[in-house]
Parts: C-alpha cells; sequence; structure tokens
C-alpha cells in the first residue's frame, strides 16, 4: 500500500487498464521511470493525493492498483 511521504517510480501499466484511461494517465506525467511522491490519503484510504511531474492529482486506490510501481530508494 501506498504511504504519504514516500516516493515511487512508475514501471509500466497492467495490461487489463482501459486504453483511454491509460492514455489519461499518461497525459498527466505517468510514464515508466517518473517518480512520484505520495503527498496524502484520505481518510478511508479510497483517495491518494499525489505529486508526479510538477503536478498534482488524486486518484483512487483501486485505479492506482492497475499500475506497478516500486518505492523509489532514497
Amino acid at each position: 500500500m501506498l504511504q504519504p511521504g514516500y516516493s515511487y517510480v512508475i514501471e509500466k501499466f497492467d495490461n487489463l487498464m482501459d486504453k483511454g484511461y491509460r492514455l489519461k494517465l499518461l497525459s498527466m506525467g505517468f510514464v515508466p521511470e517518473a517518480l512520484s511522491t505520495v503527498i496524502r490519503k484520505a481518510p478511508l484510504g479510497d483517495m491518494l493525493h499525489i505529486a508526479i511531474q510538477g503536478a498534482e492529482v488524486s486518484l483512487r486506490a483501486q485505479e492506482l492498483a492497475l499500475v506497478q510501481i516500486r518505492r523509489a530508494m532514497p
């Protein structure tokens, strides 16, 4: 589970992701090897506020589950 204050690297998208949604994420900066930082998590954990490539976006946890990531090394 993604945690606020930690950085993650985008690796790739799951093949089950809708092509249109994949293009939307790509246009927001979710590209392979991009560094993202979780700023905050909603109280119930459904929404995550993420900084990526100079932008800040909020996404549902279930949407991010289709994005393969790894924790960035400090």
